[in-house]
């Protein structure tokens, strides 16, 4: 059976408003990192460290931007335990974080699926104009 094509006739309409909740939410996600690190937090509780390893390329100052950003929308929760010496700082997802990756997943699933043939139109394409 085939699937329902997305009806976006009303929702996927963009304005220049800056109280678009649509141009807030692609703004967020126009962030390289955004959906990376929600992602790792989406399987487990991680501290600064360990999500800047796993992300080579990621400088401090971003992550520490992109983590701010993502506990000022709501999608995650910073934790601070001020008994360690020094003291542990975890993040978390929320319950709104996990629902925004859960709507974003078949994005994950599309760019796994389709790697091959992007790679394959970007050497076509810098074969066409002698790149």
């Amino acid at each position: 059976m085939k699937k329902p094509k997305a009806d976006l006739s009303n929702s996927f309409f963009i304005t220049n408003d800056d109280a678009s909740p649509q141009k807030f939410l692609f703004e967020r996600l126009a962030n390289k990192w955004f959906l990376m690190i929600l992602a790792d937090l989406f399987h487990e509780t991680c501290r600064f460290n360990s999500l800047l390893k796993s992300h080579p390329g990621l400088s401090q100052k971003v992550l520490s931007h992109t983590l701010k950003n993502l506990e000022e929308d709501g999608l995650i929760d910073r934790k601070v335990n001020g008994n360690q010496i020094p003291v542990e700082v975890s993040y978390s997802i929320t319950t709104f974080g996990r629902s925004l990756i859960e709507i974003t997943s078949p994005l994950f699933e599309w760019s796994n699926q389709n790697i091959n043939k992007l790679h394959s139109a970007r050497k076509k394409y810098a074969k066409k104009y002698q790149l």
